[in-house]
């Protein structure tokens, strides 16, 4: 082989290797899986970020039935729970059973069907609703009431009760009504539906403060006008007419204001609700009603969902019972709860 030729075979040797060389260089001075690693590290550190509000596989997903969707109370509960929903990044799924517990039965069935980790629920019927929320518990769906509860709620294996203490709400605005009738006069009462936990309560309430007034007469039996403004409006439109009343109660601000509709602005009726709705505040504020206590619905449908979200996460409650406050509102102070 001539000179020439061995130099040229040399060169090309040596270029080979250096390229061999350059290829292979960034492996041994990284390691291979580096990258990944790194974008590994970066994932798992969203995911903590978000574990508070969202599964692996994305947002929670909750379901929020409701007896119905009729009035401003149950308007602020939707909006609250919304509002909360998309505070802690869940998927919220609203749905009405229309004041119908067959309905709300399959409701609750169909949501464990769709894979909803969480279902909220107010019972229409709180003895009904016992088997269908236990069928969901043992699903494995965390469960909670809220505004009112299923009979032995614990052991249906709810998970949570939100709601305001209805026997305290009831004494609360009977109170108020005997103080400001001097604890003697004619009264009558507007109820919600006759198999409502809530209202049973409500009317517990009244009874225990009437136990101590026995010149506060109800001349008229307590009518069901189902937490509805028209009927009860109409209902106290006939009343005016045959009995000489001191106080109208009422077992919500929907019915208030229907009273207060029929009675008319300044009637020198006492008029009372409870709820705290915008309803009633303007029926405080233009005179026709006097008052109402708040339980503050949006605070029972907000405290639902922040429970079902900790649940989800792994967490604990520090109590399964959470109850709101329970505060009288009239023209002296609707103005701090607009």
């Amino acid at each position: 082989m001539n000179k020439k030729k061995f130099l040229a075979m040399l060169l090309a040797c040596v270029m080979m290797l250096a390229l061999a060389t350059g290829c292979g260089g960034k492996d041994a001075s990284a390691p291979a899986d580096s990258a990944p690693a790194d974008s590994g590290a970066s994932s798992d550190a969203g995911s903590d970020a978000g574990s508070d509000t969202a599964s692996d596989s994305g947002p929670y997903k909750i379901a929020l039935i409701q007896q119905h969707q009729t009035n401003a109370f149950q308007i602020a509960v939707t909006e609250a729970a919304e509002a909360k929903a998309a505070e802690l990044g869940a998927e919220l799924k609203i749905l009405s059973a229309d004041q119908d517990a067959a309905t709300q039965i399959s409701q609750i069935e169909q949501c464990v069907t769709e894979g909803y980790q969480a279902i909220l629920f107010e019972p229409v019927d709180p003895d009904g609703l016992r088997d269908a929320a236990k069928n969901a518990a043992d699903a494995g769906v965390v469960v909670i009431n809220i505004i009112s509860a299923c009979t032995d709620w614990e052991g249906a294996g709810i998970s949570a009760v939100s709601y305001g203490n209805n026997v305290k709400a009831g004494e609360t605005e009977m109170q108020q009504v005997a103080d400001l009738l001097g604890g003697k006069g004619n009264i009558a009462i507007l109820t919600g539906p006759s198999a409502d936990a809530g209202g049973l309560q409500r009317m517990e309430g009244y009874e225990n403060i009437l136990a101590n007034y026995p010149d506060i007469v109800q001349v008229v039996s307590p009518a069901d006008c189902a937490w509805d403004t028209a009927q009860a409006q109409a209902t106290v439109e006939s009343w005016l007419s045959a009995y000489d009343l001191d106080a109208i109660v009422c077992e919500n601000d929907g019915m208030a204001v229907g009273a207060g509709n029929a009675a008319g602005a300044n009637s020198g009726i006492v008029i009372s609700g409870v709820d705290g709705t915008p309803d009633g505040f303007e029926a405080i504020k233009d005179g026709r009603i006097t008052g109402t206590v708040s339980q503050n619905g949006g605070a029972m449908a907000a405290n639902g969902i922040e429970a079902a979200v900790t649940l989800l996460s792994g967490g604990t409650l520090e109590t399964n019972v959470l109850v709101t406050d329970n505060t009288w509102i009239d023209a002296s102070n609707v103005a701090d709860y607009e």
